[in-house]
């Protein structure tokens, strides 16, 4: 049986659409059901994801756990809420997995592997001396955890790290969707010499499904292409058909911007590094050919027209 956390999140909800149309046998863990997974209640268990006994209760040996939950710290507060579900809680679900012969996939994030470094490829153990956030941090704590179970006790495990995930289904709304939502009404649009890699969210959802079905261990970056944020305002512009005053503001004072509102410096500095993910992996391995980012973007503006 799979099982999956999170499933109500944006991976989450658009990998359970790809197991349904797949006629694949699952199961939901989640607090309660929201709208992103409506259709599949019958599929959900409600319970808390990390208690022990919970999933102690559900999870059978042989069984896959496809762990999603995290709690995304973009503004990098709540330090303890933080590690406590993004370190402790994997910790204690790796515990129970390798007690109970359970196969785990998790999505770490490119985020925790960053390091300052240009060229990145998946590592052997991630070191934390130039991670400032606490999503990174925590991030990398669990990553570590269960890159030395898999090499020092074999815990059969499918490491994932998606870049910045974007496409449909997008019910929350992620960070990235919330600001092309804003787009639809914007009259001017301040941007910066900056950029990230996005990679959309289907070819996430695919990916976990490929390494599921085919027994994939190890580690996987899931990454599509570097797109700088003058191209994705005019692609989105493009798309929606407006045409808002376009603003540069000098990277000093982005900078500076940062200093005096701490709680975006760590979001600010990742979009001024031009970070380069080689998803080699992905693509021979995982079978993943990633989708072209004005493919995604049109499909999630179409998306959200239509929501």
């Amino acid at each position: 049986m799979i099982f999956i956390t999170g499933a109500t999140g944006h991976i989450g909800n658009n990998l359970v659409r790809k197991l349904k149309q797949d006629n694949m046998d699952y199961r939901v863990l989640a607090r309660q059901v929201a709208k992103s997974i409506e259709p599949f209640k019958d599929k959900v268990i409600i319970g808390d994801i990390f208690s022990f006994d919970f999933l102690n209760d559900n999870l059978k040996e042989n069984d896959t756990l496809i762990h999603l939950a995290a709690y995304i710290n973009l503004k990098n507060d709540k330090e303890e809420l933080t590690a406590k579900i993004n370190f402790e809680g994997v910790k204690m679900i790796a515990d129970l997995c390798l007690s109970k012969k359970i196969r785990l996939v998790y999505t770490s994030s490119t985020d925790c592997i960053t390091n300052g470094d240009y060229n990145l490829s998946e590592p052997e153990n991630i070191n934390l001396d130039n991670l400032e956030g606490y999503y990174q941090k925590s991030k990398a704590l669990a990553t570590n955890y269960l890159l030395k179970l898999q090499k020092e006790q074999s815990l059969e495990c499918l490491i994932l790290y998606p870049s910045a995930v974007i496409g449909i289904n997008d019910f929350k709304p992620s960070a990235v969707g919330k600001e092309i939502r804003r787009c639809f009404k914007k009259h001017i649009c301040f941007y910066f010499h900056g950029g990230y890699n996005f990679v959309d969210v289907e070819d996430v959802a695919t990916a976990i499904l490929n390494g599921v079905k085919e027994n994939i261990n190890g580690s996987f970056i899931l990454s599509g292409e570097y797109i700088s944020l003058y191209k994705m305002y005019k692609l989105i512009f493009t798309s929606i058909k407006r045409k808002p005053l376009m603003i540069k503001i000098p990277v000093y004072l982005v900078k500076l911007g940062a200093k005096i509102f701490p709680k975006y410096k760590i979001m600010i500095y990742a979009l001024l590094t031009e970070h380069n993910f080689n998803n080699k992996k992905m693509v021979n391995l995982l079978k993943i050919n990633p989708t072209p980012i004005p493919i995604t973007l049109k499909n999630t503006i179409e998306w959200f027209k239509e929501n």
